[in-house]
């Protein structure tokens, strides 16, 4: 498994994780994914994980026109993603353990 692999899919895990707290559109999804991850992720990118979350019944889209008259796509969470969401919920416990202990072997690497 591709470290991008990974990350797509921890992200696409947080997409769903955000949605489950309100509905979003792309845009908003991407700052908050910038946000937590200190950097700017291509909006494109973005875009094919809610496509992928989409096909898999995860998501839904709906059209919304803005205040500025722009047709927006907002995603919603069904109940097929809330279960995926949870069913890895001790998965992540497991992993945020390992990744802590991991920094922390890392950084002191130079001391």
């Amino acid at each position: 498994m591709t470290d991008e692999r990974i990350l797509h899919g921890l992200i696409s895990l947080y997409i769903l994780g955000e949605l489950l707290k309100e509905p979003l559109h792309g845009y908003e999804m991407g700052k908050r994914i910038a946000s937590v991850m200190g950097r700017p992720m291509p909006q494109g990118s973005i875009y094919v994980l809610l496509k992928s979350l989409k096909n898999r019944n995860f998501v839904t889209m709906e059209h919304v026109t803005n205040e500025k008259g722009q047709v927006l796509c907002r995603y919603h969470i069904t109940e097929d993603g809330r279960e995926f969401l949870k069913m890895h919920a001790e998965p992540l416990k497991s992993v945020r353990v390992m990744v802590d202990d991991l920094i922390l072997t890392v950084e002191a690497i130079d001391k």
